[in-house]
């Protein structure tokens, strides 16, 4: 059996990576930062191998790195908000930068024959021209907060431990993944709580930052299943976008997302929730990736939102059964 191991399992996309490659029957070992929840991979502690470590530990991430002996590392591990990492830029970027190098000098001390997914993100792109889109692999590098360049540096990072030290590094720059499990600090976990808080009550207002920019969205569990893909279909040194390759306006987002509640709400634009530098509109072409992989994505958008606000309610619900005990 194949081994794989996860930097930063216990986030939103280290659960769900780890129930698509138990399904594939690869053995899962993850590293999760000991002072971290793992609430999203408790259902799975029993069935992937839990690792503590702090990825700029770099004295006891590498002897872990050297013991599992991992096929696939899939690094995902790092500080993932754009609105926070204007709070936090150097935060973001030393956790991010310093992180995967500390992994990456280790799988070459450990004269590792892993293939490594280094991810990167379609906000390397940044505030895109018109005539970019949808944007591919060769349009301009041009990154607007400190975690997009993080991940340029991320990027940049990957390919160069290929190109000098031939590390089996394939690259992805995924666009915006969504789905069950995402951090509230996202557009639309954040919606979705605020709908099925106001449902007991049956009306009120939600908060809500810029409707006027567009994204483009896949579910969660497309993009892990495109992860997997990446290293098993690959180039070592190429770099992939992946994505719907769809735009939708972020006020046409939470329009379908109240529509699935029968609550009357009402919407209240806070110029806090603000971005200080936002990107209008950005969307990929996938066709290299889906070249080179026949991925492309199968959950529709309608269902990631169905299943993103049933988890909140049931989050919700568990919340409040917490508290009163």
């Amino acid at each position: 059996m194949k081994k794989a191991l996860i930097t930063g399992v216990a986030g939103f996309v280290g659960s769900h990576l780890s129930e698509y490659l138990l399904s594939q029957k690869i053995s899962v070992y993850g590293f999760f930062h000991p002072s971290h929840s793992i609430e999203n991979i408790l259902h799975l502690k029993d069935k992937i191998n839990l690792v503590p470590c702090d990825i700029l530990d770099k004295k006891n991430l590498q002897p872990q790195t050297s013991e599992i002996n991992p096929d696939y590392v899939f690094h995902l591990a790092a500080f993932s908000s754009p609105a926070d990492s204007f709070k936090n830029p150097k935060d973001t970027l030393t956790n991010n930068i310093l992180g995967q190098l500390n992994l990456l000098e280790g799988l070459l001390r450990a004269k590792s024959k892993a293939q490594i997914l280094i991810v990167g993100s379609g906000d390397e792109y940044g505030d895109i021209e018109k005539k970019y889109l949808p944007a591919d692999e060769q349009t301009p590098l041009a990154p607007t907060s400190p975690y997009a360049v993080s991940k340029v540096a991320q990027d940049m990072l990957g390919l160069q431990f290929f190109l000098h030290s031939r590390l089996h590094i394939i690259r992805v720059r995924p666009f915006n993944h969504i789905g069950p499990r995402q951090s509230r600090a996202f557009v639309v976990p954040a919606f979705a709580s605020q709908i099925a808080a106001l449902e007991k009550e049956g009306h009120g207002t939600i908060k809500v930052g810029n409707l006027e920019s567009w994204r483009d969205f896949t579910d969660v569990r497309d993009m892990v299943r495109a992860y997997l893909l990446a290293l098993e279909k690959g180039v070592p040194g190429e770099v992939y976008n992946i994505g719907s390759g769809k735009p939708i306006k972020i006020s046409d987002l939470l329009n379908k997302l109240i529509s699935l509640s029968k609550a009357k709400i009402e919407v209240d634009q806070d110029k806090n929730l603000f971005r200080p530098v936002d990107i209008k509109k950005i969307y990929c072409n996938f066709s290299k990736f889906q070249s080179q992989t026949g991925w492309t994505p199968k959950i529709p958008l309608s269902k990631t939102l169905s299943d993103t606000i049933k988890y909140e309610r049931d989050k919700l619900k568990s919340e409040v059964r917490n508290s009163k005990y």
